[in-house]
């Protein structure tokens, strides 16, 4: 049964995934450790999912990428990463999760009234350089949290990238810093035979999941997923900060 439900949950990250371009990890390594997966495991597992899930998704929107734009969000990751991991040797782990979860909370909610009063507002962080500086938050919050998608999306949001640009953008850059996460966790010893025996069982599904997952999307126009989008960030806001 625990088994199933493992599965499930993993599936149900890959949809959320492919639906709105993020949030599998902070949906997902919540419920595992419910069902009592171990946290090692479920980072190996929710990470190698990440990236399977990631590389259709960039195939699939490869017009719509600035490729640029996601050389300077990778660099700036790569930096982050190592910031993050001092973050949680030095810092209160349940301070930091409380202050960016009430950040999410507010700032999903602020840009929420936003949409719903029509007042979409300007784009703003115009220079490259911004760039960096959202990679270095990303790999802080990614190396730390698993959090390394929303410090991107909230970025996108910012610069009021079209939907479609800000999807492209944000597969490549989680195939990139993927394929870090992914070998870092490897050579940390998170994988075991129990992750490989089930990305075997959960592979397979994603062929389901995913065309599943993009025809929600076609039927979701642009403008009430920007509002599903700041409505996902209140709700991880809120799972960090009551976490």
């Amino acid at each position: 049964m625990t088994i199933a439900l493992i599965i499930l949950i993993a599936l149900f990250g890959a949809l959320v995934r492919t639906v709105f371009g993020f949030g599998e990890a902070l949906v997902t390594m919540p419920l595992l450790a419910l069902v009592g997966f171990n946290i090692q495991a479920s980072t190996a597992l929710i990470g190698a999912l990440g990236l399977l899930v990631a590389l259709p998704a960039t195939v699939k929107y490869h017009t719509k990428i600035d490729f640029a734009v996601v050389r300077r969000l990778v660099a700036g990751s790569v930096l982050g990463v190592p910031v993050g991991i001092l973050l949680i040797k030095t810092v209160n782990r349940s301070l930091v999760l409380h202050l960016f979860g009430g950040f999410l909370i507010l700032y999903g909610a602020y840009s929420l009234l936003k949409v719903l009063r029509n007042r979409p507002g300007k784009a703003h962080l115009h220079a490259n350089g911004w760039d960096y500086l959202a990679g270095i938050i990303s790999g802080t919050m990614g190396s730390a949290f698993n959090s390394h998608g929303v410090p991107v999306v909230i970025y996108g949001t910012l610069k009021r990238w079209p939907i479609d640009t800000m999807r492209g953008i944000l597969q490549a850059h989680f195939v990139c810093v993927g394929v870090i996460v992914v070998v870092s966790q490897v050579a940390s010893g998170f994988w075991s035979m129990e992750v490989v025996k089930l990305l075997c069982i959960i592979v397979p599904l994603l062929f389901v999941v995913i065309p599943f997952g993009n025809w929600l999307t076609a039927h979701i126009a642009s403008e009430t997923l920007v509002k599903y989008i700041y409505m996902l960030l209140i709700v991880f806001g809120g799972l960090l900060f009551f976490r």
